[in-house]
């Protein structure tokens, strides 16, 4: 067969293929010409602006008044402290397309680096629990700030109580920030 019959011949057969994939029994091109997908949207795309603060406040609004307590000196959750644990659970496994950072904070009584290891696996100790609640593990990340990020600097009992505590800052899960509205 010369060169020209080859070409004409994969040319007739390329359109034909295309054509068969646009306009056959499956149509997968009406779906790519209407602008749509036939894909469900993935649980994983990150969350818009909105959804983000709407998991912020409840997570917020669960944690208001209430502390995660531990036994002294050690990252062992208390038995009253379950109740809340398991309120912030059931609200993160809400916020689909979020990812949660723990962050742990002490007082500044102790060493620097023995309050940044208790915040460390204190924070890890909530994250535990939560997953066992079941918040997906890769939601979710610990994060220890030991005593440098106090909300309290006084070196009183009542300070020291203030900046014993357990945050959590809700984001989009992808790297990418999340438009408003979307």
């Amino acid at each position: 067969m010369n060169p020209i019959m080859k070409i004409l011949l994969g040319g007739v057969a390329t359109a034909a293929l295309a054509g068969w994939l646009n306009y056959g029994p499956h149509q997968f091109g009406a779906n790519c010409a209407a602008g749509t997908t036939s894909v469900a949207p993935s649980s994983d795309a990150p969350a818009t602006v909105a959804a983000v603060a709407d998991c912020q406040a409840k997570v917020n609004a669960a944690i208001a008044g209430k502390t995660i307590n531990f036994s002294s000196g050690g990252a062992n959750i208390a038995a009253d402290s379950q109740p809340l644990i398991d309120a912030i659970a059931t609200d993160l496994k809400d916020c689909a397309g979020t990812s949660v950072e723990v962050q742990g904070h002490t007082d500044a009584s102790g060493g620097d680096a023995a309050n940044l290891r208790l915040s460390e696996a204190r924070a890890a100790a909530v994250v535990a629990a939560l997953t066992a609640k079941g918040v997906t593990a890769d939601k979710i990340s610990a994060k220890g700030f030991g005593e440098t990020v106090p909300l309290d600097p006084a070196n009183t009992p009542a300070a020291y109580a203030q900046n014993r505590r357990i945050e959590f800052k809700v984001a989009a899960s992808s790297a990418a920030p999340a438009a408003a509205g979307q």
